[in-house]
This record gives C-alpha cells, structure tokens and sequence, in this order.
C-alpha cells in the first residue's frame, strides 16, 4: 500500500510539470496530423491529395458538431470534395508563397497552438483538496457582494430642461415634509423599487457614478439628486446587507472554472516560453525607442 501511495504521489507530481504539458502537446500534435492521414506526407507525391479513412472520419465528426447529427451519403461526400478542392487550393497558394507576410495566416496559425496548449492543460481534472487550496487562497473572490434595497424617484431631463435640477430639489424637501413620493417624479421604463441590488445590477441600470454616490448614503432618509443618464434621481435606501463570506460547496462550479482558466493560461505561457527558447531572439532595440517615441508624441499632440 505504501509503494501504490508513493507511486501515486509521483504520478501527480509528474503531471502537474509543465515540461510533462510541453511533451503532452507535442504527442497531441502528432496524434492529430496522423489522424488526418497526413503522416508520411514527406513520402507521398506533391501533387498527390489521399483522402483517407481517418480524413473522412474528422470530416464527419466536424460535421456532427456542428450540426448535432452524422452527415448522410450526399453530404459526406461533399465534405470529401469540398477538403479536396479546399487542399488543392491551399497548396497553390503555399506554392506561391501566398501564406508569407499574411497577418491573418499568421495569428490564426499562432491561435491554434495556443488552443492546443490550453486544452491539455484542461484535460486534467484538479481533485477536491487543490480545489479546496485555491478557494481558501482567492477566498476574497467569491465573497457575497454588498447589497442594497431602495427606492427612487425619477425626473426626466427632457421633461423638465432647465427645470430639472430646480424641481428634483423641491421634490426632496417634499418628501422630507411627508409628501407621498407616488406624487412626485416622472414616468420611467426603470422600475420604482430594487431588491437586494448589488453594484454591478445598479451600475447596469443606472450608470457607474450613480452606484458609487449610492455607497455611503444612511437608510431611512431621502438622498439626491443622483445623475443618471436619464436625468435626476431622488433615492431612499431601506436596507444594506454587508458583503459575506460563502461556504465552498455553494461556488464549487465557479471554483472550478476559475482554476481551470488560470491553469490554461499558465499552461499557455510556459509553452510559449519553452517555444520562444527554442529560437534567438534579437531586437532592434534602437529603432523601437525611436517608434515608441515618435508614437508618445503623436497621442500628446
């Protein structure tokens, strides 16, 4: 038992190298160019284009993702005809260099080495006790956020022009002196009440500035006039909930995404700088200062 758990231990550790993703991916790469029936391309004939079992395959299978079921007779054999018009194209084109100097051919070739990368660091399923570490490290992350239950009242700027700020502040001192607030303000497509509102729900509706003068204001009492984009706001907040910490078990599935697109994204640069060591490097150092400060001088101006 002791020789499983430490054989176990290694295993794990051995995973978790990037140097394991780095072979990983390069075992991936080649598994996909031979499931294209690309492998001893060097061999073949140029201008010899081999549709094989395992072409048809990633042509079917491509075809059912997208479209949730397996192609029939006539459309499979459109796949065929359209990779095989597709390859006597792409090869022309390569044949005339037409791949060189193209941004697009570049970051999209780029980009799917960096999906390669990214999908096998997805591929392994972290266990509870890393999940459980990263939740207590980020805890801060997933802390319930403040909310805040108020009402308002609304006074549209195209109603009232000139009027706006002069009438929003009487109706204040209305409302101090016990006026009915259904008596005052403008129509509005905004509702009159919000429930436990965070600040991300506030900002949505009525813009950033006005969630943050709602910050420090005391419950019970009529505050403004606020800004909108709309026009003024007259604002009672009834009730505040602190922000609160939650329990893991209730943001597992959030824990879980989140570790995962940050081990994609480690995963992504260890490759790119193992990739990136593989070549020397050199840059005009000289040239870019003068680039940099030619850019500055025209964003100043």
């Amino acid at each position: 038992m002791a020789e499983s758990s430490k054989t176990n231990l290694m295993m794990k550790r051995i995973l978790r190298e990037p140097l394991t993703h780095f072979l990983l991916l390069g075992a991936l790469i080649f598994a996909a160019y031979a499931w294209r029936g690309k492998d001893g391309a060097e061999d073949a004939p140029k201008d010899r284009i081999e549709v094989t079992a395992g072409t048809i395959a990633w042509l079917g299978e491509g075809f059912a993702k997208q479209w949730h079921r397996a192609p029939d007779e006539a459309e499979l054999r459109g796949l065929v005809d359209a990779h095989i018009r597709e390859e006597a194209l792409y090869r022309e084109a390569l044949a005339l260099g037409l791949d060189r100097n193209d941004t697009i051919v570049r970051r999209r070739m780029a980009q799917k080495m960096e999906f390669l990368s990214q999908d096998i660091a997805a591929a392994v399923v972290p266990d509870e006790p890393t999940l459980r570490k990263f939740f207590t490290e980020n805890a801060a992350r997933y802390v319930q956020a403040a909310r805040v239950c108020f009402r308002h009242v609304y006074f549209s700027k195209d109603r009232r022009g000139e009027k706006l700020t002069v009438d929003a502040r009487a109706s204040l001192e209305a409302l101090a002196n016990g006026a009915d607030e259904e008596t005052l303000g403008d129509p509005s497509l905004l509702p009159h009440e919000f429930d436990n509102a965070d600040a991300n729900e506030i900002t949505a509706s009525f813009g950033d500035k006005f969630a943050a003068e709602m910050t420090d204001m005391p419950e019970g009492e009529w505050r403004g006039p606020v800004a909108s984009s709309y026009g003024l706001h007259l604002i009672l907040v009834s009730k505040r909930a602190e922000p609160q910490a939650v329990a893991y078990e209730t943001v597992r599935d959030a824990v879980l995404r989140d570790f995962s697109e940050e081990r994609r994204q480690k995963a992504n640069l260890d490759f790119i700088g193992r990739v990136k060591q593989r070549y020397q490097i050199t840059v005009d150092e000289s040239a870019l200062d003068e680039a940099a400060a030619r850019s500055n001088a025209t964003v100043i101006r």
